[in-house]
């Protein structure tokens, strides 16, 4: 059995679940390529308008050892650098994963939309493309331990689920200033890229019914929430997001 026979029912299952949930953001009208990581190549998927269906456009041999579990999105050189969803193919064996996908579709629309943009504004981002650190997002050293910020959080936390603006807006202020500048300028990047999509994949598991992801520290997601709520951002023009969470103004 070829790999677009042995995917094409777990394709348009996850289409499927598109639909029913694309109402969430504009985004999830939109579909992205999907590579399915399986024996040593990278099989890369994309939607064809004619046929309403995903198609298998590349082949690539693996020599980047992708593991087996991975949830990921990023530019593949041998698909003229267009942000992919990178999975192994037991993603399509639950709504939860398939929901991981969408969660990983928002990477993509962020890389196509104002993501490269936005970057090159980032003091800490240039940086690391001067030294080569390409890993930057996952390896910084940020201070996720440290009691005080772990006090901060908390708090902030609280304010939160008060949807208390005024001691939200001076808890934001002391964390900043408790943080150096290079690690508010990670802290907001994140709560912007991985918390916005964290935000957008529970909204959908909370309509499917599904357990919401709640690992770690999420300030960016609760960040996203509470900006809807209070209609200082419709979650659409993303790049507002960010310098709204940034520069705090609401």
């Amino acid at each position: 059995m070829s790999i677009s026979q042995k995917y094409k029912d777990q394709f348009k299952r996850l289409k499927d679940l598109q639909i029913r949930v694309n109402h969430v953001h504009p985004l999830l009208h939109n579909y992205y390529p999907i590579a399915i990581v399986e024996e040593g190549n990278i099989n890369i998927f994309d939607y064809n308008k004619d046929n309403k269906q995903f198609v298998l456009k590349h082949v690539e041999k693996d020599y980047m050892n992708i593991p087996m579990g991975v949830r990921a999105a990023f530019p593949l050189e041998c698909y003229e650098n267009r942000s992919v969803v990178v999975v192994t193919g037991e993603v399509f064996e639950s709504i939860a994963n398939q929901i991981i996908v969408f969660h990983e579709y928002v990477h993509c629309y962020q890389f196509e939309t104002c993501e490269m943009k936005l970057r090159s504004q980032i003091e800490l981002a240039q940086k690391s493309v001067n030294t080569k650190d390409y890993f930057w997002e996952l390896q910084y050293p940020f201070p996720y331990e440290d009691t005080e910020f772990v006090k901060y959080v908390n708090d902030l936390f609280k304010a939160l689920v008060a949807n208390d603006r005024k001691e939200l807006c001076i808890l934001r202020q002391e964390i900043k200033a408790y943080l150096t500048s290079e690690q508010v300028e990670y802290m907001v990047w994140q709560e912007w890229k991985e918390g916005f999509a964290r935000y957008i994949e529970n909204v959908i598991k909370r309509e499917m019914g599904v357990k919401e992801n709640h690992f770690g520290v999420e300030t960016g997601s609760c960040m996203a929430g509470f900006l809807y709520r209070n209609k200082i951002n419709d979650l659409q023009d993303i790049e507002e997001l960010y310098f709204i969470m940034s520069e705090d103004k609401w």
